[in-house]
């Protein structure tokens, strides 16, 4: 869990660092954010904005992606963020921080998919085949090869301090039907196992957008080794904001980039497992939240149930963009 966004921010600290970075700072503008302190930089020479991101509350994100992301970027996965300062310029102050350029916020990356499908399909299946291809490109990395990515033992301690308070929430109520109960502890057993652990992921599905259209990958709080699947299928998730009605062209052109060769049912089985735990856990962590506790979740547990017994991910997304239609 991050640090809450109503602390007050290590602005004394960013003022410091991007001063003593650019002496033509002009201002400097929080940006809330769960898992470190984020600032807004701007400048009086006529400098592009850029984002600097400082770590808080021991929280150790900055930390992994100042050592991952150039290795990430080295090995092939130049969609993370490029640093242009990092705490190696300035070691003497103490604080793990980076500075990027300023890309177009997560809300507006989604407002330029949604566009796309609707100005541009053509662009829209290519962003939908590179998702795929980015994703394939992921998973396919070695843990081992990224300086502090998560181990697969400690990617076990991180995703069971995740899943298992939204799985209570459900298992606590009486609506919760026994197939699901099945579900979670089969899904559990298997993601106590280390050896499951073995692809890349961790990524929380956010993205930055660059001027020149490409997509930048940020929020990585699982950074590291990664059960089959889990990547894959937050990434098929990202589709739906292109908000097509018919989801069938993006997702035959994410298979493409994901499996040219054909999805095989041991990668279709995987990428199951990770959707309807998706459902299921969404729900759980919304009623965490403090949802109402009498919220019908037939509709949570039918489209689960939906997915378990069709072998179409199409039909999954559909089912998805027909819900968020109305």
């Amino acid at each position: 869990m991050g640090a809450p966004r109503s602390r007050t921010p290590n602005e004394p600290d960013a003022r410091a660092i991007a001063g003593a970075l650019y002496p033509d700072l002009g201002s400097v503008e929080w940006i809330p954010s769960d898992d470190a302190d984020v600032f807004r930089l701007s400048f009086t020479s006529g400098r592009e904005p850029r984002i600097l991101k400082m770590a808080t509350h021991g929280i150790r994100a900055v930390w992994r992606e100042i050592g991952a992301f150039p290795a990430m970027r080295h090995l092939g996965i130049p969609e993370v963020l490029a640093f242009e300062h990092t705490t190696g310029d300035l070691p003497d102050l103490g604080i793990d921080f980076h500075v990027t350029r300023e890309l177009a916020n997560p809300q507006q990356a989604s407002r330029a998919m949604a566009e796309l499908w609707i100005n541009d399909r053509a662009r829209a299946l290519d962003v939908a085949c590179w998702l795929g291809d980015c994703t394939g490109r992921i998973e396919s990395l070695d843990w081992r090869q990224v300086p502090r990515a998560n181990s697969p033992e400690r990617s076990v301690e991180i995703g069971a301090q995740w899943r298992r308070p939204q799985y209570r929430q459900l298992l606590a109520r009486a609506d919760c039907p026994p197939w699901a109960r099945v579900f979670f502890d089969q899904l559990s057993g298997t993601l106590s196992r280390p050896e499951a652990f073995d692809t890349f992921g961790g990524w929380g599905g956010e993205l930055l957008q660059a001027p020149d259209g490409r997509f930048v990958l940020i929020d990585w709080p699982g950074l590291g080794a990664a059960p089959r699947g889990s990547l894959a299928a937050l990434a098929l998730e990202i589709l739906l904001r292109f908000g097509a009605a018919d989801p069938a062209p993006l997702v035959e052109r994410f298979f493409a980039g994901l499996a040219p060769a054909g999805l095989d049912q041991r990668r279709l089985e995987d990428l199951r497992l990770w959707w309807v735990h998706g459902i299921l856990c969404w729900a759980g962590l919304a009623l965490s939240l403090g949802a109402d506790s009498n919220v019908d979740l037939a509709g949570v547990y039918a489209a689960a149930w939906h997915c378990l017994q069709n072998d179409d991910p199409v039909s999954w997304l559909s089912r998805d963009a027909a819900a968020a239609a109305f």
